[in-house]
């Protein structure tokens, strides 16, 4: 796999690529600009091509936004609904004009309503989106959940009802494992993890996967929350993080870290976890006995 974390944009685009490339990682994802606000800063053109430049130089590819938490493309009130597709649109165009590949997105929440309506309207506003922002050169990355709370993208076999709906559109998916624990999906060994793969391959095709997010998880696993956690010292374990990270299927896949930011170094120790567990002259016990590093 290729590693990467989500880091902060505060203080500006560069000061994230450069920390990316001070922390030798091979993928970026970042907040174009604040997750919890509709009012989203301007980039100017000469910041975005510092931080093109700067990715450019420290092979970061790819780059992925992730779009504001307010966002709900399934939303039952339609004054949110139109406001998150004209976000989300807006997201699009900030890629393009950072070079981002991907927006990953959470498909949002029905609430009350059947899960029929929630994946029409989930599949609508991705394709008013795409259409705002046409032609987009980013794709719309959408993102499993954990499933509580009337959230889509729960199950495998709902992203694989968006994928058929939403085909020849610039649409692809984005597994969070934390995610995929919390909605109820075995990933705690190697033999748990090989199924969920053999799953995403017959459901959705893991090249429809675009992007990984290794996140450990401080839920029990079928909870429907969410709730990262460092890997390793979570309820999935090392085990599982090194079966996926070993695994052949993936050997190019780029994967995105976003747990807590507890201390300075808590981003080196996880990642260097995370490389340690994916070396494979390494054995099985001495995965098992790997220090908790965070």
């Amino acid at each position: 796999m290729r590693f990467g974390f989500h880091l902060s944009v505060a203080g500006g685009l560069e000061r994230a690529a450069r920390e990316a490339g001070e922390l030798g990682l091979e993928c970026l994802q970042i907040f174009a600009t604040s997750p919890r606000t509709w009012r989203q800063r301007r980039i100017g053109q000469a910041e975005a091509e510092r931080f093109r430049q700067r990715c450019r130089a420290a092979g970061l590819a790819p780059v992925v936004i992730h779009a504001p938490y307010l966002l709900n493309l399934a939303s039952p009130d339609p004054l949110l609904w139109r406001r998150s597709i004209a976000a989300l649109a807006d997201q699009l165009r900030r890629a393009e004009l950072i070079g981002a590949a991907g927006v990953v997105v959470h498909p949002g929440s029905r609430g009350g309503r059947r899960l029929e309506w929630g994946l029409e309207r989930v599949a609508r506003a991705v394709e008013q989106a795409l259409e705002r922002a046409a032609p987009p050169r980013a794709e719309v990355w959408l993102e499993n959940t954990a499933g509580g709370r009337g959230q889509m993208g729960g199950t495998l076999a709902q992203l694989a009802w968006l994928d058929g709906r939403l085909e020849g559109r610039p649409v692809g998916f984005c597994l969070d494992t934390a995610h995929a624990w919390g909605a109820g999906y075995h990933l705690e060994s190697a033999r748990a993890v090989e199924r969920f793969l053999q799953r995403v391959g017959r459901l959705l095709g893991l090249g429809r996967v675009r992007l990984w997010h290794l996140n450990d998880s401080a839920c029990p696993r079928g909870s429907r929350r969410d709730r990262h956690q460092h890997l390793g010292r979570g309820a999935i374990g090392t085990a599982g993080f090194a079966a996926l990270v070993r695994h052949p299927a993936l050997a190019r896949a780029p994967a995105v870290m976003e747990t807590p930011k507890d201390s300075p170094q808590a981003d080196r120790r996880n990642l260097a976890l995370v490389r340690r567990l994916g070396d494979t002259g390494a054995s099985g016990r001495d995965i098992d006995s790997y220090p908790a590093l965070c």
